[in-house]
């Protein structure tokens, strides 16, 4: 498992820090590259094309310096240390409204993302809370779900509920996210409270759950549990996995599935922010606005299986001819009304944070 620093404070703590922390690249890096023509970002793991970022760089002339997290709560830790100074982010929309409202994003200039007219409407007509109107971000993919997925072949048992999990015959079998946002607000679904809640009894409860599922979990993963479901190390998983195991093999079509249970999952979409000191606003903008194109989507989509947030009449002809056959598509659209979208504040990471110490910290 990737270890998860403790967030002390979170955002509060990058606020403390000042300004400095987000400070766009406006002077030359000193490598020998103009540093009005870099630009760095700090981005998701298993999401965006390498390619894309490449063919960017060659058609703008500039160099783009990424680097990849794979939690929130690591991109709070790269902020923090101040070692690196980025201008666009990949936001999680839990997390979009705390950005906002402690000043760490500028303005998007709407007009200038031309591409925002092939994406999917749906995305565009809801914001992410804290940013309903997107003054401040733009998606930057489709919805995702954070779901129980098992192996149809070799599960032992049936799962109806998140608290199947703790069934004992499940021992070494589960691979679970380290997201402590998707473990808390499963958990709090499943016992019947607001996945957002700020009741301490509540998250204390929903760490009782999550202590005996943690009996079972053979691994935390952060970016990715598929390797662990395709080789059989482990039947079952609480990942955002589903749909990058349809698009990588059709014979996973029928090997995996989502669980059916008596609570909501966790819903989740990406965003892109422009950091509020980047002096890099036109070419941030310009990044952005190439990586939503029908183009950019499909290599995103090539390289590791995704949804696409393009509409399918403007990205079609750049996907394999049976894409639309993929079951993921059918079973997210059907996702989507059972699920959970929540923005996380630091009051309620700070109590997070403190069980999720402890969940870690036990045996």
């Amino acid at each position: 498992m990737k270890n998860k620093m403790a967030k002390a404070g979170s955002l509060l703590l990058v606020i403390s820090m000042g300004a400095g922390l987000l400070a766009g690249c406006g002077s030359s890096s000193g490598g020998g590259t103009d540093g009005a023509k870099e630009l760095n970002i700090c981005i998701w793991d298993g999401m965006f094309s390498e390619d894309a970022i490449n063919d960017f760089e060659k058609k703008n002339g500039c160099k783009v310096n990424v680097t990849y997290i794979d939690n929130t709560d690591t991109m709070l830790s790269k902020l923090v240390e101040g070692g690196n100074q980025y201008d666009v982010l990949d936001i999680e929309a839990a997390y979009v409204k705390s950005f906002v409202d402690n000043g760490l994003l500028q303005e998007i200039d709407h007009s200038a993302i031309t591409n925002e007219q092939y994406v999917e409407p749906s995305l565009l007509e809801n914001g992410p809370i804290g940013d309903e109107d997107l003054k401040y971000t733009t998606p930057d993919s489709n919805a995702g779900y954070t779901a129980i997925i098992y192996n149809t072949e070799t599960c032992p048992i049936e799962i109806h509920s998140f608290k199947d999990l703790t069934n004992p015959a499940l021992k070494g079998e589960i691979a679970m996210v380290n997201s402590t946002i998707s473990l808390y607000g499963a958990a709090l679904s499943a016992l019947g409270y607001q996945p957002d809640s700020k009741n301490e009894d509540e998250i204390s409860a929903a760490n009782d759950l999550l202590v005996g599922i943690k009996k079972n979990v053979k691994t935390f993963v952060g970016e990715s549990a598929v390797s662990a479901l395709v080789n059989g190390e482990c039947s079952v998983a609480l990942s955002w996995d589903y749909a990058t195991l349809c698009f990588d093999d059709k014979a996973n079509w029928d090997r995996f599935a989502i669980a059916d249970i008596d609570s909501d999952y966790e819903k989740f979409v990406q965003y892109w922010g422009i950091t509020a000191t980047s002096e890099k606003k036109e070419l941030a903008q310009e990044f952005i606005n190439y990586m939503i194109s029908p183009e950019a989507v499909a290599m995103h989509i090539d390289e590791w299986g995704q949804i696409p947030m393009v509409q399918r009449k403007y990205i079609e002809k750049y996907l394999p001819d049976d894409f639309y056959e993929n079951p993921c598509i059918e079973v997210y659209a059907g996702l989507a009304d059972k699920s959970w979208l929540v923005a996380v504040d630091d009051e309620q990471i700070n109590l997070m944070d403190k069980y999720y110490t402890l969940l870690m910290g036990g045996n």
